[in-house]
């Protein structure tokens, strides 16, 4: 039933409206008022559904008070009382999102029209609200396996989702747009916000919301829709190929600069970034086309040869120079990744022929 509202400063017109309200079954009459100003007092605190206002009433007429109503954010339905003369008037309540109005003298049968129409129109929108509120539930696990598809950039499996998605809300709400309407759009608020709760850094690429036309048909939405993931996946590449590369310089210069330390690991590189090490990992591997072992390795053993070749060094400062605190294992890490022992490589230095141009031949 609605919870209607009359202001009009005649009496009998308060009467006629209440009595032909209520026998409808409808409406029930939560306050009648003779002007503006205390019918908008009144519904700050009294909620309704339906308000009748007359256009001329003292102290503040029908007018300002649907206009204090919009402006303070009250969406009340409201029908205008007017007679033949005040059309002006009328076409200006219209402006402020009047749902209809009635001139006067009133004939009842055309007020109980717009209480049906009014009535169904709550009504559905009850049972919209309803159903959304039992769908929620649904709409967020999809979110949520939506971003995790999303993070991984697998289109075929999005789609796949989505076709899921549309067959649940055929299935269960028939072909109600605004259902539609509304589980896409929760859908989508759901996916990014579990994306930007992960990955932060998302939060300028991907465009929140989205508009859904009301005169596109259902299958257009979906078509809405889908572009839209599109336009993120393409957004988190850009910003993950930026990302990476930054992550990267900073990354290898660590691992350069930090070579000789023998406590060095993906951990230790991970933590210095704010990374994840599975993340760290893969970014490495991308980067310099080996893993994170096989790249120190490499970088101590260039630095190995090139220590050697300074014969004031001995074998053991070189080793620890390089990481490896224990000798013998940086021993069997070079002599298996260059196919010789260190000792043998400083051996083959000093048994190489001197060039006739190098000026060292001379002393």
């Amino acid at each position: 039933m609605l919870r209607a509202i009359i202001a009009d400063d005649e009496t009998m017109i308060k009467k006629s409206l209440k009595v032909i309200m209520e026998r409808t079954g409808l409406a029930e009459v939560i306050g009648a008022f003779t002007n503006g100003r205390d019918t908008l007092e009144f519904m700050k605190a009294n909620p309704a559904d339906l308000l009748i206002t007359d256009i001329r009433m003292p102290v503040m007429d029908g007018l300002n008070l649907i206009a204090a109503l919009r402006e303070a954010g009250n969406e009340t339905d409201v029908i205008i009382l007017t007679g033949y003369g005040e059309f002006e008037y009328a076409q200006r309540a219209i402006r402020y999102g009047v749902t209809d109005y009635l001139l006067k003298p009133i004939v009842p049968d055309r007020l109980v029209d717009m209480l049906e129409q009014i009535h169904a129109k709550h009504e559905r929108r009850t049972m919209l609200r309803e159903r959304r509120q039992e769908s929620l539930w649904y709409c967020r696990q999809q979110g949520e396996r939506l971003s995790r598809l999303l993070r991984d950039m697998d289109g075929a499996a999005i789609l796949a989702l989505l076709d899921e998605v549309h067959e649940y809300i055929a299935r269960c709400y028939g072909d109600f747009r605004e259902v539609h309407q509304t589980f896409y759009a929760d859908l989508l608020a759901f996916s990014r916000n579990e994306l930007l709760a992960v990955s932060p850094d998302l939060g300028g690429a991907i465009q929140a919301g989205i508009t859904l036309p009301e005169e596109e048909s259902i299958d257009e939405w979906k078509v809405r829709v889908r572009r839209r993931l599109s336009e993120w996946m393409l957004q988190m590449a850009n910003v993950r190929s930026h990302g990476m590369a930054l992550t990267m310089k900073k990354a290898l210069t660590y691992i350069q600069e930090n070579i000789y330390n023998e406590n060095l690991s993906l951990q230790l590189v991970a933590d210095q970034l704010n990374l994840s090490v599975s993340y760290t990992s893969e970014c490495i591997k991308q980067s310099v086309g080996i893993n994170f072992t096989q790249y120190v390795t490499k970088l101590r053993m260039e630095r190995a040869k090139a220590l050697l070749a300074d014969s004031s060094r001995k074998m053991f400062e070189v080793a620890f120079q390089c990481g490896y605190a224990d000798y013998a294992h940086f021993t069997k890490t070079f002599k298996k990744y260059y196919g010789y022992s260190p000792k043998d490589y400083r051996a083959s230095l000093s048994l190489q022929p001197i060039h006739p141009d190098d000026p060292s031949a001379k002393n």
